[in-house]
Formats: C-alpha cells, structure tokens, sequence
C-alpha cells in the first residue's frame, strides 16, 4: 500500500512517499521509500525531490551542518565521498542548501538539472532541521533511517590562548618557587608555642552538609559549581541560539530518559548551557527532584572542566528541564519558568512592633536555648552561598509565632529551613521577643535575643 508522511513546519515541509509492508493497515511502518521531497514556503523554485540516496544525504549534511552551528568547531564529514546534498555558509548570516543531480537522475530524465542551490535564511534551516528531527525520531517512517552524528573530538577545538601565554604562569611559579626556595634555606626554624584556647559564648551546632558521593552533585548542583556561579556570566541573548540550544538540550536528555522511568512526580532542575551546548551545572527544584537526580542522565551530562575560569568568561544560557512519570521532557527558558511560577512568600516582610516584650533573663536564656534545640533537631542541609537571617518571634510559652527573612537570599530558601514547619499561627500571648537565626553556608546555626542579652 502507498502512503504518504508528512512533516510541517512554517517555512519548510518534508514529504515522504513510499510502500508499507501491510496492504490494509495505514498505521504500519513505512519501509520502502518511493520519493522524498523538500519544499520552501518562500523560496521560489520547484521542491526538491529524490529517492533514498537524496533522503540519506539530506538528513546527513543537515545533521552535521546543524552540529557546526552549535558547537563553532568545523568537522569534516566521515564519508570520502560526499553525496548530492551539502549546506554551507554564507554571506549575511544565510545558509546555502546544494543538490547534485545523481547520475541516475540524468540518464532518466535528461532535463534534470545538475545543480540546485538554496539560499536560505536561519529560521528557515532551523525549520529544515526541526522537521529532519521529527522523521528520525519517528519510528513509524523508515525505522532503519538513524542520525550517524558522533561527538566532537576535543582535538579539533583550537585553544583560545596562546600557548606562550598559557605556559608563563607555569615558568613563571617554577622561577618564584625556585627563589622563595633560596630565601627560606637562610630563615631560621620558628619556636613554636602552643595555642591558647579560649571559651566561646556562641552556640554553633557541629552539623555540616555531608560531602557528595560521586555521581551525586552536593545539593542538587553539578560536582564543581551551581548556577549561583554563573550569575556574572553573559547572558546568551540571541532567539536563534536559544532556540537551537532548547532543541538540543531537549533531545539529548529525551535520549537518556527511560520511558519505562516512573518518579512520583515530576522532577524539575535548573541548567546553565554554555554555547556548545555543554550542561555547566544543575539544581533540582524541589526535595524529589534532589532524591531521584541519579535517576536523570544529569549527573551524566554535567560538564566542567576549567570550574571557575570557564563561568567567569563563557555566555551562558539558563533552561529548566522537568522530567515527567511518563517518560517525558520538557525544557523551557529559565525566565519563562520562573514567570509563570505563581508569586506566594512563607512569611511576612516585617513584623509589627511588640507591645509587651519578656523582660526576665532567666526565661530569655530558656526560651533562646529550646529555640536552637528545635530547630538543629530539623535541619537539614542547605544550597545557601551565603548567610541565611531570620528575624524569629515567640511568646511567652516558647511557640514561635512568626518569623520574617532579613536579607534576600534568606526569603529565596526560607523553604530550605525548618521555620515554615516549626510556626504556630494559632500561637498568641501578650508577652513576647524577638531572637535572631542565622544559617551560615558552613552549616552553622546562631540563635541570639534580637536586642541583645539583657
């Protein structure tokens, strides 16, 4: 049975026709290819059309001419002899489509022309390559017709420094070592005393964030930064990288995502791409996306290999991806996410001003020391960078009535603490007090009177 397939995008259409292996089911694979043809919405010629050899060459020049665009790094292609299609660059910012009749094609018809050449736009290559995507990944048309792309060797991408350049800190250390070498063989041995230890009055609790197994980023971030790293980064800015970059990073975690994989919910993560499409660091959004992130090919993906040297200077992208029970994924820019994400705070701004505060020192001391035992007995590890501070109020029975962040990063992770859970709203009394709570990044945790000991 003949049957067509069609693959539709705004500026570009692909169109296959060919035989299925059953005579009466529409839905059965397409296997024999009879004509494929390629057809621009504002180009002015013919469609381009051809058999299997005119696909075959089509999928690969895209493919390859798609993985230049991404990555900068010009491959040649692994055939010595090129086929009838290739695409090539050109002048403006377009992009020039090339079709070779085959000899086949010009003993059959003898006013088949020998060269067709397309000048495209971006958006419209874009669209060529989005509808190639959609025909590989579509198992229903020609199941033996795969993708032959292979990861860019490192070899082929040139250093940005040169080598003089790169080498001079490394004489340069040999010549200082040499010299503080020469120094120190005429400083006599020091006398070393024993350190005094002195007594401290601030309570710290000795828990710490447990270090990362390998394979598992601390907190949810890639092994050697998380996105708070890139925040001095250049924004990449461009709709037609953004677009590409979404496309690949969407279909290389598609490919490590099992759709027999059934979390409990969906699992969300912050990325930041770099413009080679190389996922710098990762962090999970919610506390199920944390515990089942080795389930995702993340940990996998996540590349760094020059940790801070590299964030500071490379444009970077942030994209969300959301892994879904049924075996989908969905990555979106990260600033869409974030403004769809519905605006609710934990806590007050400020508090309101006391009218009666708890005036007695011995039942400040108390209240201080069961607020820290409550709260060290809920913690848990933070992604905090920076210190998190709470302005925290209780009555006089010891309940915490309410609690108001006090520096930006303490209301972006107030969820990370045990405050939300530990707040009685039906708490009240006439007596209360203010204590302040700080969360340091090194796990530490502070509780004061807000005023001072009395």
């Amino acid at each position: 049975m003949t049957v067509k397939r069609q693959y539709r995008l705004p500026s570009c259409t692909l169109t296959l026709e060919g035989l299925t292996a059953s005579s009466s089911d529409l839905q059965s694979p397409l296997t024999v290819l009879m004509n494929a043809e390629c057809q621009f919405a504002s180009a002015n010629q013919p469609p381009l059309s051809g058999g299997r050899e005119f696909l075959d060459s089509l999928v690969t020049a895209v493919s390859y001419y798609g993985q230049q665009l991404l990555s900068g790094v010009v491959r040649p292609l692994d055939k010595e002899e090129p086929g009838p299609v290739t695409v090539k660059a050109d002048q403006g910012g377009y992009h020039r489509l090339i079709v070779q009749s085959t000899p086949l094609e010009a003993m059959e018809n003898s006013q088949a022309l020998a060269r067709v050449d397309v000048k495209l736009t971006t958006l419209q290559f874009h669209d060529l390559m989005e509808a190639v995507d959609q025909l590989l990944a579509d198992t229903q048309t020609l199941p033996d017709l795969t993708s032959q792309l292979q990861p860019v060797p490192r070899q082929l991408v040139k250093p940005t420094t040169p080598i003089v350049q790169r080498s001079a800190p490394a004489v340069l250390g040999a010549a200082t070592l040499a010299a503080a070498g020469l120094a120190l063989f005429f400083v006599p041995v020091p006398e070393v005393k024993p350190p005094e230890v002195k007594p401290t009055v601030t309570r710290e609790s000795s828990t710490a964030p447990p270090t990362s197994t390998p394979g598992t980023p601390p907190q949810g971030d890639s092994a050697n930064s998380s996105p708070e790293d890139f925040t001095q980064s250049p924004a990449i800015t461009d709709p037609d990288t953004l677009s590409l970059l979404q496309r690949d990073i969407t279909r290389t975690l598609q490919q490590g995502w099992p759709k027999d994989a059934k979390p409990s919910g969906d699992l969300s993560y912050r990325l930041v791409v770099s413009e080679d499409g190389d996922i710098l660091a990762y962090k999970y959004e919610t506390d199920l996306a944390l515990g089942e992130v080795d389930r995702t090919p993340l940990p996998e993906l996540a590349f760094d290999p020059v940790g801070s040297l590299r964030s500071s200077q490379e444009p970077v992208a942030e994209f969300q991806a959301t892994f879904s029970p049924d075996g989908e994924v969905v990555v979106e820019p990260w600033s869409t996410a974030e403004a769809a994400k519905p605006s609710a705070t934990s806590a007050p701004p400020e508090l309101p001003e006391i009218a009666s505060k708890i005036k007695d020192s011995d039942r400040i001391r108390q209240l201080n020391d069961g607020l820290y035992d409550r709260i060290l007995s809920n913690l848990q590890p933070l992604s905090a960078s920076e210190p998190l501070t709470y302005r925290v109020r209780l009555n006089q029975e010891g309940a915490i009535v309410a609690y108001a962040p006090i520096n930006a990063a303490a209301g972006l992770l107030a969820q990370e603490t045990p405050l939300p859970q530990l707040v009685n709203t039906a708490a009240s009394g006439a007596d209360q007090l203010d204590f302040m709570v700080v969360f340091t990044p090194a796990g530490v945790l502070q509780v004061s009177p807000w005023d001072g000991w009395p």
